[in-house]
This record gives structure tokens, C-alpha cells and sequence, in this order.
């Protein structure tokens, strides 16, 4: 199965950044109950009402680059696969497997 070259792939690892910027943000809060965008900014948002739709969205960035990325090189057997894998996250994020019991 052909792969992302190497060089493409080292830098799309750089999408996964506001991922780990929103687990940071919805950890320390659920951990430690600080608020951070509170706390620097003077924001005052609900952390549990924006946590999931901002973890969705930067899943969707994730998925949208990886897999330009995968037609771009045409490698069909990848995106196939990261489809599979991302739509799989996307029903256990969204609890339709919860719903199913």
C-alpha cells in the first residue's frame, strides 16, 4: 500500500496542535476546575459546553489535511483506512454506541 511521503507527513503532524490545545484545556479544567481561557483572557466560557465541538472541529482539521495529503499522492489505500479509523472516532465521540444499549 502506497504511503504519505515522509517530508509531507512531518509536517502535517503540526495539525494535530489545536487538538492538544483543546485536551490541555478540558484536562486541566476537569483536573484542577481552572478555567484557563477564564484565567488569561478574561473569557468567560463553559469548558464542557465547547470542549467536544472544539475537539471535533480540530479532528476535522486533522482528517481534512491528512487526507488532501493522501489524494494528492494518491494513495487510496491510506485514505481508505484513516476513513474507516475517523468515522469509527467520530460515532464513539458522538455516543451513538452508548445509544445503542
Amino acid at each position: 500500500m502506497k504511503r504519505i511521503d515522509k517530508e509531507t507527513e512531518q509536517k502535517l503532524y503540526w495539525l494535530f496542535t489545536p487538538m492538544a490545545l483543546v485536551f490541555v484545556w478540558m484536562i486541566v479544567y476537569l483536573w484542577f476546575n481552572v478555567n484557563l481561557l477564564e484565567k488569561w483572557f478574561g473569557l468567560d466560557v463553559d469548558v464542557m459546553k465547547w470542549g467536544m465541538p472544539s475537539m471535533l472541529i480540530s479532528v476535522a482539521i486533522i482528517c481534512t489535511g491528512f487526507g488532501i495529503a493522501a489524494i494528492n499522492q494518491k494513495c487510496w489505500g491510506q485514505l481508505v483506512v484513516a476513513l474507516v479509523i475517523i468515522i469509527f472516532a467520530l460515532l464513539n465521540m458522538s455516543n451513538f454506541f452508548v445509544d445503542l444499549i
